[in-house]
């Protein structure tokens, strides 16, 4: 995918197989992905305020996938999945 988007400090910077994911072909700046993104991320947090979780429940991978999905699973096809990729997040290393 040819996207190009610039990148602020502590940004995630996405590799070329990781755009590949990428579900909507309409986005072309890092404005209109932030907006999807947050869009998303809106639904999930209003999923999670209308349930108790036992903390037994919250505290498994299980969960932090089914979240991670629910935050980015309608903009990128590898939501909820881990990353195959290195990163090195917060750190100049």
């Amino acid at each position: 995918m040819e996207l190009d988007f610039g990148y602020i400090y502590g940004q995630t910077p996405l590799d070329e197989e990781e755009k590949d994911g990428l579900l909507i072909p309409a986005i072309a700046t890092r404005g209109e992905l932030d907006e999807f993104e947050q869009q998303n991320i809106e639904k999930a947090i209003q999923w999670l305020l209308v349930r108790n979780f036992k903390a037994e429940t919250i505290l498994t991978e299980a969960f932090v996938r089914n979240v991670h999905k629910r935050m980015y699973g309608n903009v990128w096809a590898w939501a909820g999945d881990f990353r195959k990729t290195d990163k090195n997040i917060g750190t100049d290393k």
